[in-house]
């Protein structure tokens, strides 16, 4: 199984885990303060708490980490 990246909901504060292998897009959508949403495909998107940049950091991370061994 592949490496979780964990974030946090921005709605309940409770932790989020993403397949960084099903990610398509991540992008920060514009408001006060911005949301940062996580793609899936064309048909579901998840927003997370963390900034752009941490949560691109994260999903690079663990991609480049590769499957975990236990």
């Amino acid at each position: 199984m592949p490496k979780l990246c964990k974030f946090t909901s921005p709605a309940d504060g409770k932790p989020v885990y993403v397949n960084p292998a099903l990610v398509t897009v991540v992008y920060s959508f514009k408001g006060q303060p911005p949301d940062t949403i996580i793609g899936f495909g064309k048909d579901y998107m998840l927003g997370v708490a963390e900034s752009l940049e941490e949560t691109v950091s994260r999903l690079e991370e663990a991609t480049a980490a590769g499957p975990s061994k236990t």
